[in-house]
This record gives C-alpha cells, structure tokens and sequence, in this order.
C-alpha cells in the first residue's frame, strides 16, 4: 500500500509532463472506475444494494475522498516536487484528529493538541521552504497548499464513512465511492476532446504510471487499506502511512532527478513526529462507532445456527 501511494506520486509528476492535471485526474479515475465496476458487480451478484437512507451521505464521501482529493493531489502536485507532495498526505491523521472533534466531539486531548502544533510547525517548513531551491517561491507555496486539500479531503472521508463501513463489504464500499467520486467528472470527459488524441501519443512510461496511478493506487492500495482495517485498529494500520514518502521521494530522486533538500527532510521529520504523537492515542467515538457495527454484524450472522461458526 505504501509503495503504490508513494509511487502514485512520482507518476503523476511523470504524466503531468504530457498532460493537464485536469486530464490526469479523468484519466485515472475513468481507469480506476473500470476495473471496479466488474469487480463490484461480480461481489453484489448486481447492483449493489445501497439504503437510501445512506446514498446523500455516500455521494457527499465520494466527492470528498475521490473527486476531491485526486484532484488537489494532480493540481498540487503540478507545482510542487513529488517528494514533497508525498510528504503533504502523511498529515491525514492529524487532519482526522481535528475533523473527528469537530463532528463526532471526539476530545482533543493535550497530546493531540501537541502533536497537530508540531505537524503545522513541519508543514510551515514545508510551505516556505520546501521548494527545490531551498527558498520562499509563491508557486511552492500555492503547490502546498493546494496539495493539503488532499488529506483535508480525505480526513472528511474517513471520519464520515466509518459508520457506513460498518454496514457494508468494504471492497464494494470503495468501487462504489470510487465509480461515484468518477461521475462528476464525466461532462469533462465528453467535451474534453484533446484527451483522446493526447493518450494516443502515450509511450509505454506514460502507460506504467497511469497504471501505477490509477490501478495500483486507487484500486489495490485502496483495497489493501480496507482489508488492513478488517484486521488492525486504526491507529495500527496509519503507521503504515508515514512510509508513503520514503518512498515517493526515493522514486521521486530515482526516476525524476528530484533534489531532497535539508528543508524538505526537516520539515518531513517534524511533521511525522507530529503525526505520530496525534496518532499513538487511544481510540475515539468513530472507532467505538466502527467496532460495534462489527460486532453486531458478527453477533447476527453467529445467531443464524452452529453452520455460521468458524
């Protein structure tokens, strides 16, 4: 998961040599959207059966986690070396930290309170600095920025899906979120006609990192995050996360020449250990929310005779 995320980066920087960040962000949710519209549909045997009940909330979470937030990610990204975009993402929990006060009233404790000042501290480095000069630049700046909408994004997302993953198989909730989060760029789509005549100059780089981009980081990856959530808390799972930008800033300086400056380093140690401390406390209300939804699925499907028991 953390390969395809930190990679997703780099080849995005790669693509955006050939194409808009607009294009980037069709192409790689239309390529994502097709690889799991039969995976969806084969699991559902149909449609998915979604209560109506919860499809505002789930278009809202689809606009925020996919339509949204790739689109921050290729726009900033645009501006900014893929090292430092990879590093922006690994703010996600500090984000959710502040969301999940902010909606669900879970405490901000002072631990929580520290942590999110040093990953803002890591993040003002970044914005000033972190640019491959080493110095103030607006465009550096705006690039940052933009970028944070990404996991401010995805913060939303994840604070307000966790109750309705609690109620549906998590590999049709991200297709379903995915195709949805897709819909809103399908006017773009049919009167954009330079795309198509764009793709066809593809070489085979372009190719391997739209795949890369699209497949492996918002299909596998997506699916590996959801499948390590089945099995590990929260908390164990974003650790994984803070390897995201090893790796895109190893690919970005192995496939992309990128310079890693002191600034860059400094502000990605300070914004992690920031992470870190918001990230190492106990649990809140939308992690209780998600283990009882578990529980009382579990409890229902053990109650239905001795064939259920593993």
């Amino acid at each position: 998961m953390a390969i395809f995320w930190g990679s997703n980066f780099v080849s995005i920087k790669h693509l955006l040599d050939t194409i808009s960040p607009g294009n980037v962000v069709v192409l790689r949710l239309l390529m994502a959207s097709l690889v799991f519209i039969p995976i969806v549909l084969i699991m559902a045997r149909g449609i998915p059966k979604i209560q109506r009940a919860d499809i505002p909330m789930l278009l809202v979470i689809a606009i925020l986690g996919v339509t949204i937030n790739t689109s921050a990610i290729a726009f900033g990204t645009q501006l900014i070396p893929a090292a430092v975009a990879s590093l922006i993402v690994t703010g996600n929990p500090v984000f959710t930290a502040i969301i999940s006060r902010i909606l669900v009233g879970e405490p901000m404790t002072g631990r929580k309170i520290f942590g999110v000042i040093i990953a803002f501290s890591g993040f003002l480095i970044v914005l000033l600095y972190g640019g491959q000069e080493a110095e103030f630049s607006i465009q550096n700046a705006l690039g940052v920025l933009i970028t944070m909408g990404g996991p401010l994004a995805w913060a939303f997302y994840t604070v307000l899906s966790k109750p309705l993953q609690g109620r549906y198989d998590p590999v049709q909730f991200v297709g379903v979120t995915t195709i949805a989060g897709s819909l809103p760029l399908l006017p773009f789509l049919l009167v954009n006609t330079e795309l198509i005549t764009v793709t066809r100059t593809f070489g085979p780089t372009q190719w391997l990192a739209l795949t890369v981009s699209a497949v492996l980081a918002l299909v596998v990856a997506y699916l590996l995050w959801y499948r390590g959530l089945s099995i590990l808390e929260p908390t164990q799972i974003a650790v994984y996360v803070y390897m995201v930008p090893v790796f895109g800033a190893l690919g970005a300086w192995l496939l992309l020449g990128e310079r890693i400056t002191i600034f860059v380093l400094l502000g990605g140690l300070t914004i992690l250990t920031g992470v870190i401390i918001t990230n190492t406390t106990r649990s809140g209300p939308v992690d209780r929310i998600l283990r009882r939804y578990r529980a009382e699925k579990a409890s229902g499907q053990t109650g239905k005779g001795s064939d259920t028991d593993e």
